[in-house]
């Protein structure tokens, strides 16, 4: 299960539909709502559910950041989702997902767009932990020994190789040790702030820029992916195969027709290709029988009349 938060500005239409599409599975689900004045109706809508509900006036903000660092901490938060949210997040409160802010366009499109930011997510390698990395270091393998002795930096291969590649092949020793530390001395990239965090007494500068491109923060997150389109559902070809043709092939033609969006919303991509098949299949099982049935039964109405 993967908590979300989602901040809202408005009518809160999109924010509405991710809650009432996920909530009810158990891959993803909203935890916290937190919403400024003009989000204050949709707060109504959710009471009784259960999900922590946040409501801050537009001239506080500046005053509730750590008390929302906390929130998403303690709700184990792992995306931020912004459906029209007015006010700038702070750069403290982003930094408590590690980055992962979606900013959703319209309530058709919300859900692929909370699922294909998690998906990304899912995509990129985890860190290490503490644990592993100290068992790593006290149990050295045969190739990291031989990288150690040469004094050279070495990355073991993702396919294991025997032997293993040697590193800067045909280079002296001191010249290998020289462009390692060239490329140590290099500073790492790092995303684009967002905010304008002062340092001093108040937690960040409020005076949020007017466009705020969220977007273009996740699309440096993302490994330059696509998003898969959502396969056919052929619910046409079903309802029309069940009244013309066979009516319990296309009764079953139905059920799958109508999995093929609710898994793929869901995140469940290769379950919604399945269902898509497998409808495909029964409109053409209940199309055959039809077929089959109405040549069978046409002499029979012949001979009769």
């Amino acid at each position: 299960m993967r908590n979300i938060a989602i901040f809202v500005s408005g009518e809160g239409a999109a924010a509405e539909r991710i809650i009432n599409l996920f909530n009810e599975g158990n891959r993803l689900k909203t935890v916290v709502v937190i919403a400024s004045d003009t989000g204050k109706e949709l707060l109504q809508k959710l009471e009784g559910k259960d999900i922590t509900l946040l409501y801050i006036p537009d001239e506080e903000w500046p005053q509730h950041t750590k008390e929302i660092e906390d929130l998403l901490r303690d709700n184990h938060v792992r995306l931020l989702v912004l459906d029209h949210f007015e006010q700038p997040l702070p750069e403290s409160v982003i930094a408590t997902t590690d980055g992962k802010v979606v900013e959703v366009s319209t309530p058709e499109q919300a859900p692929r767009e909370v699922v294909a930011e998690l998906e990304s997510d899912l995509r990129r390698p985890q860190p290490e932990t503490v644990e592993e990395k100290r068992e790593e270091k006290e149990n050295p393998t045969a190739d990291e020994e031989w990288a150690e002795a040469l004094k050279i930096q070495f990355t073991p291969p993702k396919i294991p190789m025997d032997p293993p590649p040697v590193p800067n092949e045909g280079k002296p020793l001191q010249e290998s040790a020289e462009q390692q530390k060239e490329e140590e001395s290099v500073p790492p990239q790092v995303p684009p702030n967002y905010g304008n965090y002062s340092g001093g007494q108040q937690p960040w500068n409020w005076n949020p820029a007017p466009n705020r491109d969220y977007g273009q923060y996740n699309n440096m997150r993302r490994h330059h992916g696509h998003e898969e389109p959502m396969p056919s559902t052929y619910l046409i070809w079903s309802i029309l195969s069940t009244i013309f043709c066979c009516i319990i092939p296309g009764i079953i033609a139905i059920i799958f027709s109508s999995q093929v969006s609710n898994r793929y919303y869901s995140g469940d991509i290769e379950g919604a290709k399945k269902a898509s098949r497998l409808a495909e299949i029964w409109i053409i099982v209940s199309v055959v029988l039809g077929v089959v049935s109405a040549t069978l039964y046409l002499p029979f109405m012949i001979i009769g009349s």
